[in-house]
């Protein structure tokens, strides 16, 4: 039965898949995965298209919750100690804010809030197209209109697909911000930052597994890059312009700030938008 658990915090194309590999190819004892994602899997293992939408409109409403308890209880019987799933759709509907069941059953939680250089993950979404259509946003990613959000989306609809794309990296740098802030002094979370420029390298592979009381006995192996995109359907000249949109903004700086203010605004994403509150 699992009794340490490891989930991530990020964008997606951001690493989760080679983060996954470097779990499988380190780690001893732990059932390993990058996204569940089969077909009897949705509204199971991983968050279905309801859920993702009631959080972000709703907050962590009756059905948000019953998914979470069910998938935890499922969660707890893996046969192996460590339990790691590295999707990116989990933290987007409602993990932190339901982690208190995984706790109460003596759970320990490693929390990876792992980010990438910002203009490539802009990049790698603007080439797959990623945020053209809301569909897609709604089941995988977070919808600019949303009204259960951190970070002010307004300013940037105007930009069409990569203003979309790039306020969602800000809003989930807010939100790895506020769980952090909200649950790093609870007894059996630990929250670990990683970028994937750096776990690409062994040093700081093995870093993150000792931070984590991972290390295995051998020396840590990195694996190959994960999840590529082998083309670029867009040229150099839309790469710069591109480039000059998302230098205009300062993500770290802007990020904690808007997560700070919505703390002390009293608001939490498990509540819900104030105009939905009874």
């Amino acid at each position: 039965m699992a009794r340490r658990f490891v989930f991530t915090i990020t964008t997606g194309r951001s690493g989760t898949a080679y983060l996954a590999e470097l779990f499988k190819q380190n780690l001893t004892d732990a059932a390993v995965w990058h996204e569940r994602t089969g077909f009897t899997t949705f509204g199971v293992d991983a968050p279905d298209l309801s859920h993702f939408t009631l959080f972000n409109s709703r907050g962590n409403v009756s059905r948000v919750n019953e998914f979470w308890r069910g998938k935890f209880d499922r969660d707890l019987q893996t046969p192996t100690t460590i339990h790691a799933e590295t999707s990116h759709l989990l933290a987007k509907a409602g993990l932190l804010e339901n982690i208190e069941m995984l706790l109460a059953k003596g759970g320990q939680i490693e929390v990876v809030v792992l980010k990438r250089d910002v203009f490539d993950t802009l990049w790698s979404f603007y080439n797959r197209f990623d945020f053209v259509k809301n569909g897609l946003a709604w089941a995988f990613y977070l919808d600019a209109a949303y009204p259960n959000v951190i970070f002010d989306s307004e300013p940037f609809l105007e930009h069409g697909a990569a203003g979309k794309a790039l306020w969602y990296i800000f809003e989930m740098r807010a939100r790895g911000t506020d769980d952090r802030r909200l649950l790093d002094d609870q007894h059996g979370v630990r929250f670990h930052e990683a970028n994937l420029e750096d776990i690409a390298d062994v040093d700081a592979g093995q870093t993150l597994l000792t931070d984590m009381y991972m290390l295995p006995a051998r020396g840590v192996t990195c694996p190959a890059a994960r999840n590529t995109i082998p083309f670029q359907f867009f040229g150099e000249d839309e790469r710069k312009k591109l480039r000059r949109f998302c230098d205009q903004f300062s993500f770290e700086e802007e990020a904690a700030a808007s997560a700070a203010a919505f703390l002390e605004r009293g608001r939490r994403l498990g509540e819900g938008p104030a105009t939905a509150r009874k």
